[in-house]
């Protein structure tokens, strides 16, 4: 009986530990591609603003 409990134990702690990197995983591209969306606006808006004071 305590090894069944000691199994379904190391079983949840695996599944715990698979959950929190996964998270890490999205999190990490989120960041990723939030960060990428944000370059891209301000390329564009420094393009924008350098048109505007070449006219």
């Amino acid at each position: 009986m305590k090894k069944i409990g000691l199994v379904v134990f190391g079983i949840l702690a695996l599944a715990v530990i698979i959950i929190l990197i996964a998270v890490e995983i999205i999190e990490f591209a989120l960041g990723a591609i939030l960060l990428g969306i944000a370059a891209l606006v301000l390329w564009g808006m420094f393009k924008w603003a350098k048109n505007k004071i070449e006219d």
